[in-house]
């Protein structure tokens, strides 16, 4: 099988979703490191302006071919380009300043069952009920792994103003995946992502000014601070888009959505390996209550369940990268 027909398959999906995971879950790693030296949108925005000049010399040919067509839907673009760059980091790192830590890890786990609810009923995708019983069963998991097995840490959680911008982002997550879904058949991947860099990067600059009262500000450039935008543009920028896109093509967005449980476990043991931090029993047994309820989502039922539900869902879509 060559790589053009390998693209294409699901098995393809599953590969493109867990390099995007894994590049995307240091985001995290490094946003805890910088969030006492640099503001939200300053961030946001010298991520992207370096995302965006390191993409170039590869994305703008494809993005000149297809301009028509990029320009021609570019309300759908600006959708995507803010829900998934501009307003989404720039929202979770100001939540992060009033929201507790217990708070948004769970608010946050709504995104895959927002994804799904918005591909079912206004998309009008076919969702299977074991779909909904693996996000149950992968939210339990992301619950014993906030909570550290305490589950009556719930009732002491109190609710503050952060906790809607979470709420916010968790929408604007769903938003993305399933707009992102219909736009990527249309134009190529490099296309897309070169798009979402151009388009994402000019709306950051208004939250920037914003932020910085109308000035030009800009941080003191330690090693630091370069060597975490360098791994932010091309790692969990470039690479993770280019990847997380590519998947959501061939699998459909509720699926990608099922594997955003993955997150939390999988940044746990890249704090494990870069910053020392240490992984506990009840981490190793939240990873795989989260995985058993991918794995339920993905593959359980019957056989002839799964192969009616091939059916209903169809071919996949075409990956041009």
């Amino acid at each position: 099988m060559n790589w053009n027909s390998f693209k294409q398959t699901k098995t393809a999906g599953y590969v493109f979703i867990v390099l995007g995971i894994l590049n995307w879950s240091g985001n995290f790693v490094a946003a805890r490191g910088l969030a006492d030296s640099i503001d939200p949108a300053t961030l946001n925005l010298l991520r992207w302006v370096c995302a965006t000049l390191v993409f170039l010399p590869f994305g703008f040919r494809a993005f000149w071919r297809e301009r028509r067509v990029i320009f021609r839907h570019w309300k759908v673009m600006t959708l995507i380009a803010l829900t998934g760059i501009s307003l989404y980091d720039t929202v979770v790192f100001m939540a992060g300043r009033t929201s507790e830590a217990l708070n948004m890890s769970l608010i946050s786990t709504l995104s895959p069952l927002l994804t799904t609810l918005i591909a079912q009923f206004i998309f009008k995708e076919k969702v299977s009920q074991r779909m909904y019983m693996g996000i149950a069963l992968s939210t339990f998991g992301i619950v014993m792994l906030v909570t550290d097995g305490n589950l009556s840490r719930l009732l002491e959680m109190r609710f503050a103003q952060g906790d809607l911008l979470i709420l916010s982002t968790a929408m604007m997550s769903a938003i993305y995946n399933t707009t992102v879904s219909k736009i990527a058949g249309k134009i190529s991947q490099t296309a897309l992502v070169m798009s979402l860099c151009l388009f994402g990067t000019f709306y950051i600059i208004p939250l920037y000014l914003w932020e910085t009262g109308g000035h030009i500000v800009l941080p003191e450039f330690t090693p630091t601070l370069m060597w975490s935008l360098f791994y932010l543009a091309v790692f969990a920028s470039i690479l993770c888009y280019l990847f997380w896109n590519a998947a959501v093509q061939v699998i459909g967005a509720p699926k990608a959505m099922l594997f955003y449980y993955t997150l939390p476990p999988v940044s746990a043991l890249i704090a494990w390996f870069v910053i020392d931090e240490p992984v506990n029993q009840n981490q190793v047994l939240s990873g795989l209550i989260i995985v058993a309820g991918i794995l339920f989502a993905l593959y359980g039922g019957s056989p002839k369940s799964r192969r009616q539900e091939a059916d209903n869902y169809g071919e996949p879509s075409k990956v041009t990268l």
